[in-house]
């Protein structure tokens, strides 16, 4: 027995020896694989910072792409969104621009980004009619208003110097220059048919300042000269567009709502119908198939609405209301459904009923007459409403009403400018 257990001892003793040899190499193994693991690990911490610099250089490249998205407008003569970008952006006072603003236009802070990537020079198959000084570029649409009140400059025949500034520098195939044809009716969408070509310049390199000596033929009246900037189709054959707007001989062109209304009396002014009264002028008419999102704006049936909400398929007229799909804003010849007699401002205040009893009584030293909602008011009208003296200064909208009643209506900015306080 001692002998067994002797011979069992030994083979313990032997397996035990086996056990150590083992796990000593069971602890090499484990110390290599540690060891390749903590160098792989080394790798990839090196291919990560590797790729993250890489990634900053390829979002720095993207960054650079999206700044170079930029490109140009015509600075001289100003461009129409020049003219309406330097009308105090937030809160513009010209008509016209009031109107683009409120139609959804945003180009104003982007005025050299009105572009088409890929035309190459097919431009009238890319731009429909009536859309040419947007472009077609969502956010511009305010720039395709049919108005003959846009600020202009004043020109002559002969040759005048176009400039455009590039804020991104590219290769040209051309800069080219058309002009609206003698009898062009601007209270109508400005279409390719009313364009004649005038000047084309010869191909360029990368210029800051592109200068064009243009002959603009004769003409009377007010115009739109149209200009397009074609890049290098190498490059890339991107397209660039501005609208500038022009008035021939002596006809003074309008810079503000207080400069076109200066040299009225305050108390003689007739608050009439004002022309070109169209508060739907280049809105587009409702499409029961079309999808429209709030602030879109369309016409059905001679009125104004604008979408409160996503929609499709509901009909303005019968799902209007404040909390409905569509905002009624009234008819199209500004009548607002409601009374179209005309209030003469030279009228004593007291002979005036508004609706609002607040407003019907002359308060403090306003004398102009109390805001009648749905009655015409021209553009420069003075009216009191709420304790305070307002100026018309888009005469389509202040006949409106509703939301443009003038301090009450959520809209009323876009259609009326207060004066002072009445108290």
């Amino acid at each position: 027995m001692p002998a067994i257990s002797r011979i069992l001892g030994l083979l313990v003793a032997g397996k035990a020896i086996q056990l150590t040899r083992a796990v000593c190499v069971a602890h090499r193994s484990f110390k290599e694989k540690v060891k390749v693991q903590t160098i792989q690990m080394r790798s990839a911490i090196s291919r990560v910072r590797s790729f993250g610099f890489s990634a900053v250089v390829a979002a720095t490249a993207l960054l650079s792409a999206v700044e170079v998205s930029a490109h140009g407008y015509v600075s001289s003569p100003k461009a129409r969104v020049i003219m309406c970008k330097e009308n105090n952006i937030e809160n513009p006072t010209h008509p016209a621009c009031i109107a683009a603003k409120a139609a959804g236009n945003v180009g104003f802070y982007a005025p050299q980004s009105i572009a088409i990537g890929g035309v190459r020079d097919n431009h009238q198959a890319v731009i429909p009619d009536g859309k040419l000084c947007s472009a077609g570029v969502s956010g511009y649409a305010g720039l395709d208003l049919a108005r003959n009140d846009w600020p202009a400059t004043q020109v002559q025949a002969g040759f005048r110097e176009f400039v455009w500034t590039n804020t991104a520098q590219h290769r040209s195939m051309y800069f080219r220059y058309y002009i609206t044809k003698q009898g062009y009716n601007p209270n109508q969408p400005l279409k390719w048919s009313d364009l004649e070509q005038i000047h084309q310049s010869s191909p360029t390199g990368q210029e800051a300042v592109s200068r064009h000596q243009v002959n603009l033929p004769a003409r009377s009246g007010r115009h739109v000269v149209y200009s397009i900037w074609q890049r290098d189709y190498a490059d890339a054959p991107e397209g660039f567009y501005q609208c500038i707007d022009v008035v021939y001989g002596n006809e003074p062109p309008p810079s503000s709502s207080s400069a076109a209304t200066s040299s009225r009396s305050s108390s003689t002014a007739s608050v009439a119908s004002s022309t070109g009264s169209d508060t739907c002028a280049g809105l587009p008419t409702w499409d029961a198939a079309t999808v429209y999102n709030k602030p879109q704006q369309v016409k059905y049936n001679n009125k104004r609405y604008q979408a409160n909400y996503w929609t499709q398929g509901n009909n303005p007229e019968l799902t209007s209301g404040q909390y409905n799909y569509w905002l009624d804003l009234g008819d199209c010849n500004g009548s607002g459904g409601g009374s179209s007699t005309a209030v003469a401002s030279s009228r004593s205040s007291t002979a005036v009923t508004s609706s609002r009893s607040s407003s019907s009584v002359s308060t403090g030293s306003c004398t102009s007459p109390a805001y009648v909602n749905g009655s015409n008011y021209a553009t420069g009208a003075l009216v009191r409403n709420v304790g305070n003296e307002y100026r018309c200064t888009v005469g389509g909208w202040c006949t409106v009403g509703g939301p443009y009643e003038p301090g009450v209506g959520w809209a009323w900015t876009n259609a009326w400018a207060l004066v002072r306080s009445c108290q």
